[in-house]
């Protein structure tokens, strides 16, 4: 088992030489302001909420224009000796002579060739408001999601700096393991010293041997966890596969609290961008119920129309305009829209009340947090300096023979 376990660990260690170096990742010295800049440029959520936001700016602009007038052009060719559009084709191309009228030519007309032309314009008159409904629906939609790449902004700042500063305590924590292993290893090598001239028993050699193993477990565990977070900053700055991000800021003395807790509630309430957001999804949905209550209503437009027809005798043109009124008075499906659009604002405004709750909430969680971070981070600098006091004690002790490793 010796035996295959060496060769498959010089097997390992040849493929780890002959890698290329695209499969390594490249580390890359990083400050915190530049890591929040990374992923506010790179980070594919925030890209991805830029694009909705994109999204529905044009779909605004779509319901917009469906009150723009509206040109449209249609040609097209036939050859045919059908009685009916014969006669009509000729009509509209003015192209009839005395003969045509002749009984068998009317009942049994040669094929005729026929190219028409039309340029049609309309011009939608928006008089009962069901444009503008939709229009100002649509706009809130797209308001709120510009307020929501703000919101997602806020988050991705949040996840950055805690990505952040755990990758760099967790290289901190490496540090110390590597540390507490090579002292870990001048412990054994001083027992297994003393065992050799008969000063210790082997259980105490155990017992240190024993220690070591555990740092060198513990060393495994932090190192892995370092390379875990700096993976999850990387990929919160976009980073490429290939590419990962290495902190250079340490963490520093938290500073202190501005205002009160109410003060933090009242600026989130007043600012938030997830509650502007809930804002306009509510004044959307408000204008999507007009929209569907002025559904039943005519649809009015101008039109004009320029004509030109062709065939064997010739061409004519001819043109037209004139209003168009069109009604759909009987529609059985519109109470329940109404009523589905009525819902979807009830739901929006109990969403709004909601999302400020959580708002509150959220605000009086970081608030407590934060202050308990403070404390704790007191505590911690307390205890960190009676810890270097100790271990001053301790090696100038050591220095003078009265203390081992």
């Amino acid at each position: 088992m010796g035996r295959h376990g060496a060769i498959l660990g010089t097997w390992w260690s040849v493929f780890l030489i002959a890698s290329p170096p695209a499969l390594l990742a490249e580390e890359v010295p990083v400050s915190l302001t530049q890591a929040l800049d990374l992923a506010t440029r790179g980070n594919p959520g925030i890209l991805a909420e830029r694009a909705r936001a994109d999204a529905e700016a044009a779909r605004a602009q779509a319901v917009k224009r469906t009150a723009w007038p509206r040109l449209s052009f249609t040609t097209g060719w036939s050859l045919t000796n059908t009685a009916s559009m014969v006669f009509a084709q000729k009509l509209n191309a003015g192209g009839f002579t005395e003969g045509d009228f002749a009984i068998d030519r009317l009942n049994d007309p040669d094929a005729l060739s026929h190219l028409s032309t039309a340029i049609a314009a309309e011009l939608p008159v928006d008089a009962f408001g069901k444009v503008k409904a939709r229009f100002e629906a649509q706009s809130s939609a797209q308001r709120a999601a510009g307020v929501m790449v703000d919101e997602g902004l806020q988050d991705l700042r949040i996840r950055v700096v805690e990505a952040y500063r755990r990758a760099a305590v967790a290289h901190r924590f490496s540090e110390v393991a590597e540390r507490a292993l090579q002292s870990a290893r001048a412990r054994e090598a001083d027992a297994e010293a003393r065992v050799a001239v008969g000063a210790a028993l082997g259980a105490d050699l155990l017992r240190v041997r024993a220690r070591r193993r555990q740092r060198e477990a513990e060393l495994a565990e932090r190192r892995a966890e370092t390379q875990i977070a700096i993976s999850t900053l990387s990929r919160a700055l976009g980073a490429d596969p290939g590419l990962s991000y290495r902190p250079t800021e340490l963490p520093t003395a938290p500073p202190p609290l501005e205002g009160d807790g109410a003060t933090w509630t009242s600026r989130a309430l007043a600012a938030r961008p997830v509650l502007l957001a809930a804002s306009e999804r509510l004044l959307g949905q408000t204008w999507l119920v007009r929209a569907e209550e002025r559904a039943n209503r005519p649809d009015l437009a101008a039109w004009g129309q320029l004509q030109d027809d062709r065939n064997n005798a010739g061409g004519h043109q001819s043109g037209a305009f004139g209003v168009l009124l069109r009604w759909n008075v009987l529609d059985p499906t519109r109470g329940k829209r109404v009523a589905a659009a009525s819902a979807e604002a009830r739901a929006a405004e109990l969403a709004a009340r909601a999302t400020a709750d959580q708002v509150r909430l959220e605000v009086e969680t970081a608030w407590r947090r934060a202050q308990a971070a403070r404390e704790r981070y007191a505590a911690a600098a307390g205890g960190a300096e009676e810890g270097r006091e100790a271990l001053r004690v301790v090696q100038e002790r050591r220095q003078q023979g009265m203390a081992t490793l």
